[in-house]
C-alpha cells in the first residue's frame, strides 16, 4: 500500500435466526434460514471521496484493494427485498471501519435477516369440526399465497417484505350431520395483520372451540401475539351433499 494508504479484508458472517412463536400447542421456536457463504454477498464500500461495488465479496478479495486512511463504511447484501414467496430470504448487514495506513484492516460485518416469514396452521380442534380448509395470504404488495392446512403439520414458509401487511382469509367445510365428508363450506373473512417484522414469522392459527366456533390465533413474534374471535360466514352457495 502506498503512504497514507491501507487495505480492506472483509470478514462477512450470516446470522440465519428466524424468531417463531405459537400459543397452540404451547411452544416457542426459534429457527434459522439457510445461511448463504460469507464471500456470496454482493459488498459496497463507502467513504468520504469513495463509492463501489462489487457483486461479491470473493470479487473484491481478488483484487488488490487500496484505500486512503479514514473512515468508511462496509454494507453487505444477500437476496432480494422486495420478492416474495418460498426460498426468498434477504440478507443485509453493514459496519463502519476506519482504515489504518500501512495495515492490513479487517471488517467484521455480520449480516441478518431482513425478511419476515409466514405461513397458516389449523389445530386438531379445528380439524375436527372443519375440512377441505383453503386459506389465502396477501401481502401488502398484493401477492397471494395458498395454504391448505390438514392439521398434521406445518406447511411450507413463505418469506415476505418486512414492513407490509398480511391479510388471510378463506374457506371450510364443515362436517356434514349425516357423516359423508362433503358439508357446508363456510367463509372466513379476511384478518389483517398491520405489520411484518424483521426476522419473525408470523403464524396464523385457526382453532374452534367444542361448539365449534373458529377463532384466529395471529402470532407477531417470539412470545407475543394476540387471539382473535372471528365471524364465519356461511356460504349462500354451500348445498349440503344429500
Amino acid at each position: 500500500a502506498g503512504e497514507g494508504c491501507g487495505t480492506i479484508r472483509i470478514a462477512c458472517e450470516a446470522d440465519a435466526t428466524i424468531d417463531a412463536a405459537s400459543t397452540v400447542p404451547a411452544q416457542s421456536a426459534t429457527r434459522a434460514a439457510a445461511k448463504p457463504a460469507g464471500e456470496d454477498f454482493a459488498l459496497r464500500i463507502t467513504g468520504a471521496d469513495f463509492d463501489r461495488s462489487w457483486e461479491s465479496v470473493a470479487a473484491f478479495e481478488a483484487e488488490e484493494n487500496v484505500f486512503a486512511e479514514g473512515p468508511y463504511k462496509i454494507a453487505v447484501e444477500h437476496g432480494d427485498p422486495e420478492t416474495e414467496g418460498p426460498d426468498k430470504p434477504y440478507f443485509s448487514g453493514s459496519t463502519d471501519i476506519d482504515v489504518a495506513a500501512r495495515h492490513v484492516n479487517t471488517a467484521q460485518v455480520t449480516a441478518h435477516v431482513a425478511k419476515s416469514q409466514t405461513f397458516v396452521r389449523i389445530t386438531e380442534a379445528f380439524a375436527k369440526f372443519y375440512h377441505d380448509a383453503e386459506f389465502t395470504v396477501t401481502t401488502g404488495s398484493g401477492n397471494e399465497f395458498t395454504f391448505r392446512p390438514d392439521g398434521t403439520g406445518d406447511p411450507e414458509r413463505i418469506w415476505v417484505k418486512t414492513g407490509t401487511t398480511l391479510s388471510v382469509s378463506g374457506t371450510a367445510r364443515s362436517q356434514s350431520q349425516d357423516g359423508e365428508k362433503e358439508g357446508p363450506l363456510y367463509t372466513f373473512p379476511a384478518e389483517t395483520l398491520d405489520a411484518t417484522v424483521a426476522a419473525t414469522c408470523h403464524i396464523f392459527t385457526f382453532d374452534a372451540s367444542n361448539a365449534g366456533s373458529a377463532s384466529l390465533n395471529i402470532v407477531l413474534g417470539e412470545g407475543e401475539g394476540e387471539t382473535r374471535v372471528i365471524p364465519v360466514e356461511l356460504n349462500e352457495e354451500a348445498i349440503p351433499s344429500k
